[in-house]
């Protein structure tokens, strides 16, 4: 508590309090909360500058020897505090919150009041955590009145060197549109883009309060509503930032939001990114493809069959280098171990040519029975996104067990160890699309087939792959090199 003027300020407060020799009326704030206060224009003239010119000017109105004044910006509450003040020189701050004393500094300051306004900063300052709990008030209150030096420069220093106060302030949702997004302008590279995303959905939650707490129950409308709030935002997500499982559990349920290109954009990076996904990556023993093209053929086989929630197990059955490139062997090798990859490096390139029998390979049959989930595939070695699927079109015809691995009828869409030599072919007949950039016999420097097992199902409940399937509009990767088809799932 501060008091000054201690001398007269009883005299003085006791005016205040009867009334006596009054000859002004205040009305402070706005109807239905208003209050006139009597005052007496002598006393306020001589404590406040700001009243002193009030007195002076045509701001005042005078009737019936009464001078009347309407201050219709500042509450009941706060200037029945700063009158007290006025009269008394004596105030209280610890006895109000600091929403209240903020409101009273603001006040203070256009009241003229500057000794009081000294001894509020200095007051407020003394509770550091309390004003970074409440930062988008301090925030509100210097960007209006940079006159409290002291303040900005405590804002000024706090955000710069944390700028997740923002963030984390306990009224965060009070921040307006337009300071938000110059604060993300500003300051998103050094933000949580997790983070950033939990407190927009929070932050709309409290402009629109139709909307409701629990996401889950949101409506189609609600997510169209939160769609057009979060828009201006987007851009300022580094979602590459975030982890594959937050984007699952956090992002995905939300994808309608989005513009379209854009989410395809987001499925690309977080399918093919090797960081993203490396807790997913597949062990595998193979000397042609790495762990990470692994986890690629593993998606193209969830998109065969429509199982979901699981990965897979690779385990090798034979491989040229080591058992040799002879049709005997190879059934020797993979006949009746049920699911198998076959794979075959294409020699002096980086292209790698496959398929996916889902049966079993097995000369006595010849041509297998039907099965929709038969696919082949290219791939390049040194970049996951160049890649070809192509599925089995043709009933009957989708692996020919005769010879060496041989998928497709006719001259087969990919065959190898055609005539026991380390060759392919690949055409067109079975399959939806040629997946070499040309037709024909190829050398291969080796081949290898992985018997396929289901071990475990995922902690999260979608799949990025099958999404993609609903965005396919990109249907075509472009290079001078190279043309093959991007996710046409």
């Amino acid at each position: 508590m501060f008091g000054l003027w201690k001398s007269t300020s009883g005299d003085f407060y006791n005016l205040l309090e009867t009334g006596e020799l009054s000859d002004t009326e205040i009305l402070i704030g706005e109807e239905p909360d208003t209050k006139i206060f009597k005052v007496h224009s002598l006393i306020l003239k001589t404590r406040s500058k700001y009243f002193r010119t009030a007195f002076s000017n045509n701001w005042i109105k005078t009737e019936n020897n009464t001078i009347t004044l309407h201050k219709p910006n500042i509450s009941a509450e706060v200037f029945d505090i700063l009158i007290k003040f006025i009269y008394s020189g004596i105030f209280r701050l610890s006895d109000y919150d600091l929403k209240t004393n903020i409101a009273v500094l603001i006040a203070a300051d256009e009241l003229c009041l500057n000794e009081f306004c000294e001894h509020t900063e200095k007051f407020l300052l003394n509770n550091e955590p309390l004003l970074k709990q409440n930062f988008i008030l301090i925030q509100k209150t210097v960007n209006k009145l940079g006159q409290f030096e002291k303040l900005t420069q405590f804002y000024e220093t706090s955000i710069n060197d944390e700028p997740s106060l923002i963030l984390r302030a306990n009224d965060f949702i009070t921040i307006q549109q337009e300071t938000l997004l110059e604060f993300l302008t500003e300051y998103n590279q050094r933000l949580n883009p997790m983070e950033i995303w939990d407190k927009l959905i929070e932050w709309s939650i409290g402009q629109y309060n139709e909307l409701p707490k629990n996401t889950k129950e949101w409506t189609n409308n609600d997510m169209s509503i939160f769609g057009t709030l979060i828009n201006p935002f987007i851009t300022f997500i580094d979602f590459e930032k975030i982890s594959l499982t937050n984007f699952c559990n956090n992002i995905k349920p939300f994808k309608d939001i989005f513009d379209k290109e854009f989410y395809v954009q987001m499925l690309e990076y977080y399918s093919f990114n090797e960081d993203s996904h490396s807790k997913f990556k597949l062990d595998i023993d193979s000397k042609i493809i790495t762990p990470f093209h692994a986890f690629l053929i593993g998606n193209f086989i969830k998109l065969s069959n429509g199982i979901q929630n699981c990965t897979f197990e690779f385990q090798l059955l034979v491989r040229g280098s080591r058992d040799g490139f002879n049709v005997k062997n190879f059934h020797k090798n993979c006949d009746e171990k049920g699911p198998t990859i076959t794979i075959a490096n294409v020699k002096n390139s980086n292209e790698i040519v496959g398929g996916y029998n889902p049966l079993d390979w097995n000369p006595n049959f010849g041509t297998d029975f039907v099965s929709d989930e038969y696919f082949i595939f290219s791939l390049d070695k040194k970049d996951l996104e160049k890649f070809i699927f192509s599925k089995f079109v043709v009933e009957n015809l989708g692996v020919y067990k005769n010879n060496g691995p041989d998928f497709g009828g006719n001259t087969s869409d990919l065959r190898l160890l055609e005539g026991d030599a380390k060759k392919g072919q690949c055409y067109k007949n079975s399959y939806e699309k040629l997946i070499r950039k040309v037709e024909g016999v190829f050398d291969i420097e080796d081949y290898e087939v992985f018997q396929v097992s289901t071990i475990n199902h995922w902690e999260f409940d979608d799949e990025i792959e099958v999404e993609i399937s609903e965005y396919n509009e990109y249907e075509y990767y472009d290079d001078p090199d190279y043309r093959g088809y991007l996710y046409d799932f």
